[in-house]
């Protein structure tokens, strides 16, 4: 069976040991695309999409464009050594809206990017601000889809296990809450073709929707959210309460198979991909969830 892992990271660092390791909670050895290729032998895994979600020099509106720049020209130089392995998704210098356009254009039509990574937050701006309008309808105009991303929220408590170990939680609800924001824009309405892979088992949203729902109708607001412009990774842990929670929320044509390294050791991620292939939810639909769901959102 084929598989394609759309979350995966890449950096241009030259240190070995990630430098976002004291925010993560723990440390987390950035690899090279040789080691890459030989967990994905080892896994099974025929084709990968790397991102890199940078929020490095976001004070200086120049510095952080050339930042971004770098990494795509480092994730383009990826693919081509290893065209048959790699895909990659642009990163953006966000939260300048202009410069992000004309790099996100350079990105898609110069070096052959496949989709787009989106932080979920920068300095403290999610995604459902209109200074971000013109981002997204050049996604849109593009044709090519979103990569969310969690990042750290500007404030969280410091002290509880949830604030020494981002993952846990503070990245998990910062996702579900810029999608919130997303949807309580109508952003998606607005851009119909473009389409979103929400990270980690939908994150928090499937146990959010209702009452992001039922609040806005206190507000006097009816709002529609296109889940049909939702796609959702297994990325950690989504086994086994994750899967049955997110189906309620979709369907298995909008499930994506994901790992996340090198962020999780390989031994853990050999667990995840048995789960992901024996879960009794996706029986019937797990070449798709696999290969072919990826496979026609990508363009392969």
């Amino acid at each position: 069976m084929k598989i394609f892992d759309v979350h995966t990271h890449f950096t241009v660092e030259t240190g070995r040991i990630s430098e976002d390791a004291e925010k993560i909670g723990y440390a987390v050895e950035n690899k090279s695309a040789g080691e890459h290729v030989k967990f994905m032998e080892r896994s099974g895994i025929e084709r990968a999409l790397l991102t890199c979600p940078t929020q490095k020099n976001m004070d200086d509106e120049d510095a952080c464009a050339a930042y971004c720049r770098q990494v795509n020209e480092q994730g383009a130089k990826l693919v081509r050594d290893y065209p048959e392995r790699f895909l990659f998704a642009a990163s953006l210098p966000l939260p300048w809206a202009k410069k992000t356009v004309e790099e996100l254009e350079y990105a898609v039509t110069r070096l052959g990017a496949r989709a787009v990574g989106l932080c979920s937050n920068y300095r403290g701006i999610y995604l459902g601000d209109p200074s971000f309008e013109p981002v997204f309808a050049a996604i849109e105009r593009l044709g090519v889809p979103v990569l969310l991303h969690p990042a750290a929220p500007l404030v969280y408590p410091k002290n509880p296990m949830t604030g020494k170990i981002l993952p846990m939680y503070e990245f998990i609800t910062d996702t579900t809450r810029t999608l919130l924001d997303l949807f309580a824009a109508r952003t998606l309405n607005r851009h119909p073709e473009v389409k979103v892979v929400v990270p980690h088992s939908g994150s928090c949203l499937p146990v959010a929707l209702d009452r992001f729902y039922g609040i806005m109708r206190v507000k006097g607001e009816n709002v529609t959210v296109p889940l049909d412009q939702l796609y959702f990774d297994l990325a950690c842990d989504a086994f086994p309460r994750g899967v049955p929670i997110l189906l309620t929320l979709t369907d298995p044509a909008h499930i994506l198979y994901g790992t996340d390294y090198p962020a999780i050791p390989e031994p853990v991620l050999k667990g995840h991909l048995h789960s992901a292939m024996t879960c009794p939810h996706l029986q019937g639909h797990v070449e798709d969830v696999m290969w072919g769901n990826a496979r026609k959102l990508f363009g392969l």
